[in-house]
């Protein structure tokens, strides 16, 4: 004859199974529990630690729709793609500039947590600005007169990256590499605008 399991038993049992996964959770999420998964599912090159990128240090040429005409009161509190410019936006450019139109039309809801940043290499050319701002108006030109914001792409190991994303605080977490598929980049920007409240913590 087969013992049977109490009512008190039985509901311990099932209390437990409710309760020891939010525990665990929990303990986690404090750092109680040190746990790091063997693999992430990002695409892009995770910047570790990442990098401080100083807005302050670059000035806005054109694409702001804020009071300020400062970068770092445009850019702070929001995600930003990066992409630097050079020369006068080749064909690799021009392709690449229109993915990141396409990335930013197809973020929906998320769209004003997403600024698109392209640093101007040459500034001083308009025909280049002018293109650029033709292809998609909410574009935010900027260039970098004190040459910092190279010196930190720069730090960047191997330097093949052709897209920096920077989270809300200023710092650039992740890269793609030049070639990279434009779909990966919309990806991690759907998690990230999914599960990250940074932009919204003020």
């Amino acid at each position: 004859m087969k013992k049977r399991i109490s009512p008190r038993v039985s509901l311990i049992i099932i209390a437990a199974m409710f309760v020891l996964p939010l525990l665990a959770a929990w303990f986690m999420y404090s750092g109680a529990i040190a746990y790091k998964p063997a693999a992430t599912r990002n695409f892009g090159t995770l910047v570790e630690p990442p990098l401080p990128l100083a807005w302050e240090d670059t000035h806005l040429l054109a694409g702001s729709s804020e009071d300020s005409s400062l970068a770092e009161d445009v850019f702070y509190e929001h995600w930003v793609v990066l992409y630097p410019v050079t020369g006068g936006c080749d064909e690799t450019c021009l392709r690449d500039v229109t993915a990141l139109r396409q990335i930013h039309r197809a973020s929906g809801r998320h769209q004003s947590r997403i600024l698109i940043a392209l640093l101007i290499q040459q500034p001083g050319d308009p025909q280049v600005q002018g293109t650029l701002q033709n292809i998609y108006p909410t574009f935010h030109l900027i260039n970098d007169p004190s040459g910092q914001t190279a010196a930190v792409l720069e730090q960047i190991q191997g330097n093949q990256a052709a897209v920096y994303l920077i989270d809300p605080l200023g710092n650039i977490m992740m890269t793609y590499d030049a070639g990279a598929d434009p779909n990966h980049l919309k990806q991690d920007l759907k998690r990230l605008l999914t599960w990250s409240k940074l932009d919204e913590q003020s």
